[in-house]
């Protein structure tokens, strides 16, 4: 079981694994710690939108590290502090565990092969891509709630996925399954979903 800590935000408890933590540089400029091992004093907040919106209101960061905070300027056309850092991370995290994942044999792409694979009750649950299509995504949605597996989104669109599980084309679902790859894309699709 991990710590507990409080978010800055809504000030609940929340479990490391939950919490995106927050240090200080060495200048006092704000930095997120996504691996959490960075050393010194720590902030956490929910990894989710709400919360992550308002972590820079109100003197929220000065109050938990007893200082003057200097908040990161935003990259142009990105969204501002935790927000555009925290979701290029999240990208990049399931980038990187949706090709592991299909390399290790925890992750299955193809609407046929998904499909068999949730009909032998070997996946654990489903993705949809970011932009697959209102019929697409109800169609998966119910057979999802059919057998009862959790649905999510991914933050990239069908054609990052492809090219991510080193397929030509556009994949717009896949099913995992067990596995510690799998578990860990399932918490970067947990927290991707603060981004969608």
């Amino acid at each position: 079981m991990s710590a507990t800590r409080m978010c800055v935000v809504c000030r609940q408890a929340l479990d490391q694994d939950e919490g995106l933590r927050i240090v200080l540089g060495p200048e006092g400029i704000a930095a997120l710690d996504f691996r959490q091992k960075l050393p010194g004093r720590g902030a956490w907040v929910h990894w989710t939108r709400s919360c992550m919106e308002q972590l820079n209101q109100r003197g929220r960061l000065n109050r938990a590290f007893k200082t003057d905070v200097r908040i990161p300027e935003a990259v142009e056309g990105e969204e501002p502090f935790p927000m555009g850092p925290a979701r290029r991370w999240v990208e990049r995290r399931q980038k990187e565990l949706l090709a592991l994942g299909q390399r290790a044999g925890q992750v299955k792409t193809g609407a046929n092969v998904v499909l068999g694979v949730v009909r032998k009750g070997q996946a654990e649950y489903l993705v949809l891509a970011r932009d697959t299509g209102e019929t697409v995504a109800r169609d998966w949605e119910h057979k999802a709630r059919g057998y009862e597996l959790p649905l999510y989104r991914t933050l990239l669109g069908a054609g990052e996925l492809g090219e991510a599980l080193g397929r030509t084309g556009v994949r717009s679902v896949l099913a995992a399954g067990g596995g510690p790859l799998s578990r860990a894309l399932q918490t970067e699709l947990k927290r991707g979903a603060a981004f969608l």
